[in-house]
């Protein structure tokens, strides 16, 4: 069975975005590459919100970055009811119910499945205990106010840390299962 794996990059006073939904204060370098490089080539798709999905499609099609063709390459589940076409390579959008659609999804063969921000889907699956393991990407600078990171979580879900990957600019990945 797979296993599905939410990451999201926050602040170390946790927040998602910033005012306005400003991401300008995530840290991409060569650590963070090499981690990405190694997360890509573990999975075998990416589900994505569709808030998600309209901001990395803006970008990663035409985007240089070393990862930018593992990105393209992946089989991507946009989950929308609004949304009616994906143009982003190998994109399909699910309107059905999420979570009967990504328990389908772990139960196939394969590699994992990664989930990539989109607080929303993430809040409801992790609700219905679909997610396998939480990749909190601390980057070491402090907003003050933003978006919290499962806003809408709607239960308590207790974690215990499976392991912690430090990045030279003070980035910490901490990986947590499910206590």
């Amino acid at each position: 069975m797979r296993r599905l794996l939410f990451q999201m990059l926050v602040t170390a006073d946790g927040s998602m975005a910033g005012p306005g939904g400003k991401l300008d204060w995530h840290i991409v370098d060569w650590d963070f590459s090499a981690y990405v490089d190694r997360m890509l080539r573990s999975i075998d798709a990416i589900l994505l919100g569709r808030r998600t999905y309209e901001g990395l499609a803006g970008y990663w099609p035409d985007a240089r970055e070393p990862e930018a063709a593992l990105m393209n390459a992946l089989p991507k589940f946009v989950f929308s009811s609004t949304l009616r076409q994906a143009a982003w390579s190998n994109s399909r959008i699910v309107t059905e119910d999420p979570v009967g659609e990504v328990r389908r999804l772990k139960a196939m063969e394969g590699s994992d499945l990664a989930l990539f921000a989109s607080s929303t889907l993430a809040a409801t699956l992790a609700d219905a205990g679909l997610v396998d393991e939480y990749r909190i990407i601390v980057n070491p600078v402090l907003l003050g106010k933003g978006r919290p990171v499962l806003p809408r979580l709607a239960k308590r879900i207790p974690l215990r840390l499976a392991r912690t990957d430090v990045f030279a600019s003070g980035t910490i990945c901490l990986c947590y299962q499910p206590a």
